[in-house]
């Protein structure tokens, strides 16, 4: 019989353009960022924070001082601030402790260790758990590491801003690879594995106590998941009590309350009580969800697509299992309400924005997590029980998903303006990102000079988003203009109108 052009689509390898297509396009969406990284300057806690070793660097230039100093850090504000001790040590050492002019290492950072870990940790599970082929895995993951740095909802705390990257990004980071060393240590057993795991969830235990609850809450899903395999899973409950440790150091700091203040009170029953609101909180955040990142949820379609298409080739040829997956896809949207809880616990909202804008973020970051895991796993199990289904269904799938995706984007095309490339762009094209740097430049400047004392500084002028500058006022006494003028060793620092600072050089 005669072969049709629907038959010859068909037997095209369709996935190899695709994956070039995905990793040139995550490529090129990387250099906005890298681009404005040399315009990105320390601002706010950056300066409180980093104050102790900056001035240990510079009257000594001893990296053992400068540790000696960040633990001095984490003592002062565990008693004085809060609990989160590893995040304070990662606040005590901003790069401009080191270098007014290394602060463009921060999104050069913090995309880096957004990529390094959900690439190694979807390379454990996809590739080496469960037989992906390498381009297959860098479709998907292009994809997947597309959406969460083009469509986190404050790329500022995200990827700019140091303080605010360290406390959300990094322990994001963490939860990464600590799942990618329980991968590996059911493939392989070794002893390495165990400790880098204890390593990186103890660590987690000293940061937000969002990421630390879905840090346990992916790790005891895995144990149960793992269990069947080999019990040697149980030996992951090791690095899961590591991280609680951590947690339980975190959580008795006397600092809590003094930041808290009189309001702050630990009850049994009002941890309970949170469960119910987290839930309530997180069945609103699903369908705000899908309502307000509409571009990322076309981009998932795309992904579930292509997904499906993997999975169908992949599960009946070795035979994969995947047990209740009712089960476990409710448990990965409970953890995902889950994550919540700490927020409603402190009588926080993200909707109202009573909360650091890196909670929106490792929020959004865990629905992109529970979302795809819900469709590797649900389709995996189609899959298995199916048989992959017949090829003739693959040209279908394939056109009314990506058709639909395509529609939704032409629907919804101002939703691109928030990307992060599009944030970026706008804010070198604008000129703002020149002027900023220009201005910043000049205030340092100013700030470094040793013959000055009582610094003047004229106004930073100009909207700064995605990156970010708490202003020095005319007050020397407020906050800002105190810690950056012990920063800089001044007796003083306030900022005056541009225009009568220009009209002051004129006289001078």
């Amino acid at each position: 019989m005669k072969k049709t052009w629907m038959d010859t689509v068909n037997m095209r390898n369709i996935r190899t353009p695709l994956t070039w297509a995905a990793v040139i396009v995550f490529i090129l969406s990387l250099f906005p960022v890298i681009a404005l990284a040399g315009v990105d300057r320390a601002s706010g806690d950056d300066w409180s924070f980093g104050l102790l070793t900056h001035l240990a660097w510079v009257d000594t230039h001893s990296v053992l001082r400068v540790l000696q100093a960040a633990f001095a850090s984490v003592k002062k504000y565990y008693f004085s601030w809060q609990g989160t001790w590893f995040s304070v040590f990662l606040f005590s050492l901003q790069p401009e402790v080191f270098s007014h002019d290394a602060y463009w290492m921060v999104p050069v950072l913090m995309t880096g260790l957004l990529t390094g870990s959900v690439s190694d940790f979807l390379y454990c599970l996809l590739v080496r758990l469960l037989h992906i082929s390498r381009r297959d895995f860098l479709l998907l993951d292009a994809a997947i590491l597309l959406v969460l740095i083009q469509f986190v909802p404050y790329q500022t705390s995200a990827v700019f801003w140091y303080n605010g990257a360290a406390h959300y990004t990094v322990p994001f980071a963490l939860v990464m690879f600590a799942c990618a060393c329980f991968v590996r240590y059911m493939l392989d057993f070794r002893k390495r594995d165990i400790v880098l795991a204890a390593l990186w969830m103890t660590l987690l235990g000293g940061t937000n106590y969002l990421t630390a609850i879905l840090g346990l809450g992916l790790f005891l899903l895995f144990v149960v998941l793992f269990f069947r395999r080999d019990r040697r899973a149980f030996f992951m409950l090791i690095p899961m009590s590591f991280e609680m440790a951590g947690l339980l150091v975190s959580a008795l700091a006397p600092g809590n309350a003094v930041r808290g203040g009189s309001q702050y009170h630990v009850t049994v029953a009002g941890m309970i009580q949170a469960v119910g609101a987290a839930l309530t909180a997180g069945a609103r955040g699903i369908f705000e969800s899908f309502r307000d990142y509409p571009v990322a949820m076309a981009a998932m379609l795309v992904v579930a697509v292509i997904l499906w298409d993997i999975l169908r080739e992949t599960v009946p040829g070795l035979r994969l299992h995947f047990p209740c997956p009712g089960l476990v896809i409710l448990y990965l949207w409970g953890l995902y309400c889950a994550v919540y809880w700490p927020v409603v616990f402190v009588g926080g909202s993200v909707s109202d924005g009573s909360v650091s804008v890196g909670v929106p973020n490792t929020i959004f970051w865990t629905f992109i997590l529970a979302l795809f895991g819900s469709m590797l796993y649900g389709f995996g199990w189609i899959c298995e029980k199916s048989g992959g289904g017949g090829g003739s269904l693959r040209l279908p799938v394939y056109a009314a998903g990506f058709g639909t995706a395509i529609l939704i984007l032409c629907i919804c095309c101002e939703d691109l303006k928030n990307s992060t490339d599009y944030v970026c762009y706008h804010y070198m094209r604008t000129g703002r990102a020149a002027v900023y740097k220009e201005q910043m430049d000049e205030l340092t400047e100013i700030l470094t000079d040793e013959n000055v004392e009582d610094a003047v500084v004229p106004f930073i002028v100009g909207e700064q988003e995605p990156l970010v500058h708490l202003p020095i006022t005319l007050d020397k006494e407020e906050w800002t203009n105190e810690k950056m003028a012990l920063f800089f060793r001044k007796k003083s620092l306030v900022a005056i109108p541009r225009d009568e600072w220009e009209a002051q050089g004129e006289i001078h």
